[in-house]
Parts: C-alpha cells; sequence; structure tokens
C-alpha cells in the first residue's frame, strides 16, 4: 500500500506529460435523472475522513459545488475513519440502501475482495460513454477477473528524495547505478550523515524498499510472473533483492540505528533536519516537503539500477472510486464519479494545491507547481509506457502475505532471519493465498 493508511484510503501511481491535455468529461454539464416523484435525485457517498479540517471543508464544497452544476442530483456525503469503513463497507454493500459510490483502496484484498462477491458495478461501458482517458496500466489495477469495477483516484511512484546542496558540494550527481548510489552512501557516512532517512516501525515502509529492488531487478514482466505466473517468490532474483535492501544496507550502516524502532515520520524528519541526505519513500510527500524543508533544495530520482536490469521504479494505484452492484440510479452516480475525477478545474485544483496526480495525461504548460512536483512529473512523464514501471508489491498482493512480508523484513532487519528464509516465507504465503483464490488473476 501506499504510505501505508493514508495512501491506502486516498485512500493511493500520475503520470504527467507535458504535451498533452486535459479530456473533456462527456457528463460534466448534464443534469442527473429524477426520482418516480419528479424531485431530485439522491445519491449517497461513502468515503474515509480527510486528514485535516481543512481538508475535510472543502471535501464538502466539492459536493456543493456538484450539486451547483447539477441541480437535479442531491449527494449525501457520508464520511467515517478508515478503519471503520474497511469494517462496514461489505455489510453496507448488501444492505437495502448501499452506497452509491465509494472510495476504497483497489487492493486485492480490498476492491478485489468486493469485485470476487460481486458487489461492484462494471463499469466497461461507462469508460466508452464518458470517454474516461485513464492510463491502461491504471486500468489494468482496477480490473478484477476481466471486469473493469473502478476508476483510480490517483497513482504514484516510489523513490528517492535527495538533498540537492549536499550532493553539489560533494560532486556528485544523480546516481544510474548501484556502485555510484553506494559511493555517496560512502562519502554521505564519512561526513558523520546518515544516507537513508528509514525508519521500519509502522512495518509497511519495507514494503516499499521490497519493491524498489524486486522491480529493478525483475522488472514488470518479471513482477507479473511473479504475481500472475510461475515464478516463485524465493527465486534467486527475489533473494537477491532482499539481501541488498535489508542485510547489506544494515550491515554497510546505511539506515539509521534501530531502523525497526524508527518510525516513517521520524526517519523524514531525519532527511528534512539534514542530518539524513535522501530518503526513499514516495511522490506523495512533495507537499510536506515543500513545506518543511526551508535550508536546502530537495531533488528527486528513481532508485538507480541493481544490476543490468534497468529501472523499473515502482508505480501503482493506492485507491479509486467505485459505484455499488445494487446501486438505484448509476446514472447519477456516475456522473458524479465523472466530476470527482475528470472535471478540468479539479483536476487542476488537485495537482496544485494538493500536487495529487491524476492516472491520466494533462497539460502542465498553464499549471503552477513546485520546481520539485515538477520534477516528480518530469520523473513521470514516460506514463503512456506501462513497460517504464513496476509495481508497488504490497498493493497487489493478499492480506496474508502483506502480513508475512511485513513481520518478516523486521526479522531480516535485525539480523534474525536470513533472506532465504524471508523469501521462503513469501512464496509458502502466496502459494497458500493463491490456492485459497485470494490472489488477482492476470489483467
Amino acid at each position: 500500500m501506499f504510505r501505508a493508511s493514508k495512501a491506502t484510503t486516498v485512500l493511493a501511481l500520475a503520470m504527467v506529460t507535458a504535451t498533452a491535455c486535459i479530456g473533456g468529461s462527456a457528463g460534466s454539464d448534464g443534469a442527473g435523472s429524477e426520482d418516480s416523484s419528479g424531485g431530485p435525485t439522491t445519491i449517497s457517498y461513502f468515503t474515509g475522513i480527510e486528514e485535516t479540517p481543512a481538508l475535510e471543508a472543502e471535501a464538502k464544497e466539492i459536493i456543493e459545488d456538484f450539486e451547483a452544476a447539477n441541480p437535479d442530483i442531491t449527494v449525501e456525503r457520508e464520511s467515517v475513519a478508515v478503519e471503520d469503513q474497511r469494517t462496514v463497507i461489505q455489510t453496507r454493500l448488501r444492505s437495502e440502501e448501499p452506497p452509491d459510490v465509494f472510495g476504497y483502496d483497489t487492493g486485492p484484498g480490498f476492491a478485489g475482495v468486493l469485485a470476487k462477491a460481486d458487489l461492484l458495478y462494471p463499469l466497461d461501458d461507462a469508460y466508452k460513454q464518458y470517454g474516461w482517458p485513464v492510463y491502461d496500466w491504471a486500468k489494468q489495477r482496477v480490473t478484477y477477473d476481466g471486469v473493469l469495477s473502478g476508476v483510480p483516484g490517483s497513482v504514484e511512484e516510489i523513490g528517492v528524495y535527495y538533498n540537492k546542496d549536499v550532493f553539489d558540494d560533494m560532486g556528485f550527481e544523480e546516481p544510474q547505478t548501484l556502485a555510484e548510489l553506494e559511493e555517496i552512501a560512502s562519502a554521505v557516512q564519512d561526513e558523520g550523515m546518515t544516507p537513508f532517512a528509514f525508519g521500519d516501525q509502522e512495518k509497511w515502509p519495507a514494503g516499499h524498499l521490497f519493491s524498489i529492488a524486486v522491480s529493478n531487478l525483475v522488472g514488470p514482466d518479471g513482477l507479473n510472473q511473479l504475481l500472475y505466473g510461475g515464478a516463485k517468490w524465493n527465486d534467486p532474483e527475489v533473494v537477491e533483492a532482499i539481501e541488498i535492501m535489508f542485510s547489506d544496507f544494515v550491515e554497510k550502516g546505511y539506515y539509521p540505528d534501530d531502523v525497526n524502532a524508527i518510525t516513517y515520520e521520524d526517519a523524514n524528519s531525519l532527511f528534512y533536519a539534514g542530518e539524513a541526505v535522501m530518503a526513499p519513500t514516495g511522490t506523495w510527500l512533495v507537499p510536506e516537503i515543500d513545506e518543511t524543508v526551508q535550508d536546502f533544495e530537495v531533488g528527486f530520482f528513481p532508485f538507480p539500477a541493481l544490476d543490468d536490469t534497468g529501472i523499473s521504479p515502482p508505480s501503482g494505484v493506492g485507491g479509486g472510486l467505485f459505484v455499488a452492484k445494487n446501486t438505484d440510479d448509476p446514472e447519477a452516480a456516475l456522473k458524479f464519479v465523472d466530476y470527482l475525477q475528470f472535471n478540468e478545474q479539479r483536476v487542476k485544483d488537485d495537482l496544485e494545491r494538493a500536487n495529487t496526480i491524476p492516472p491520466f495525461q494533462v497539460d502542465t504548460a498553464e499549471l503552477e507547481v513546485t520546481p520539485l512536483f515538477e520534477e516528480v512529473l518530469d520523473d513521470l512523464s514516460e506514463a503512456e509506457n506501462p513497460d517504464a514501471f513496476g509495481y508497488n508489491i504490497d498493493v497487489l498482493a493478499p492480506a496474508d502475505f502483506n502480513e508475512v512480508m511485513f513481520d518478516g523484513f523486521q526479522e531480516v532487519l535485525n539480523g534474525s532471519r536470513t533472506a532465504q528464509e524471508q523469501a521462503d516465507a513469501l512464496q509458502a504465503a502466496y502459494e497458500k493465498a493463491k490456492a485459497a483464490g485470494e490472489t488477482l488473476e492476470q489483467p
């Protein structure tokens, strides 16, 4: 999952090219359908509570704007805590009055479970009707058993933020290989600084590092074989990925001491304070970095190649919008989805104010964004080529596999489990999940 609970609720990879423009949405200006009494149609929207009161207020304003543009549709928005949303969503969707539209994580352990239970409204026709210009690879992430069932809310990439001032002072460029990265890390240590701001108290950050390494070592095709084909999670390339990120880097002192006791936020604080020079995490951190870091310039690069297989930065869809299978008014529900995700002004506002990257091409020429966010967008500019990106594994893997992954990596980090033992445990967990029908089918 991206950024643990925040990104899974964004629940949560958008790639943006400067040459394309925001596509107009077919349903933006039409009125909604009316109920049998001739009054306005009412649809319900079930979503997670926003992170701050200001964002919560803004979310309510978005509803008001939609209703003003569509006076025949009334939206009843219900926001609940993320953990409550996960607990009650299946019950709510099976009730006599299910939410018409809801936001949820797109992973197989979340929306994938709802799809298997036949609780999601199929959206193939809606994509054609509205002309939703979502990247093909992003649509694959909301396709379950061959049925396109969701609209990605945003896409993100996992890479490395770095202190440009330190790099410049030490004469380093952005590394392209593991050897170049380790040269930088060693030089940083010699200056009394920590190479990587990484903490794994919450366990999920290790999943990001694992995704980085495996994506680079096996590439998208190899990941597809691991997830859908005959490749095994204890194949040599996977063992090597674990060894590099969770054994070698610990032994070389690239992470802070007691890494399992350090939170994600505290690790980021080491980077903000200039005590750590690089921070491996996702593009969602741009707004916080822009707001917090004032004493040095920050850059962003994809994690370098670990061998001759090249660079495939993990990217994917953290969360999305879905329509309930039993919605009473799919026309109004789809019009609302269209407005939330594809309204031109909404897209522009999300890019400029929240640095939320949509899962389709937009024209960046008129956008007012920070230099760091512009650099991130440039790095994501190859989005039309799905082979350029790897996967964030825990978004696509079943829940029990993720539990083994997160718990096991803490043991590898503290030296109580070997890379091979962890790889064997991952393979056993995946085989068990596959036998139980809990893994995704090939999109």
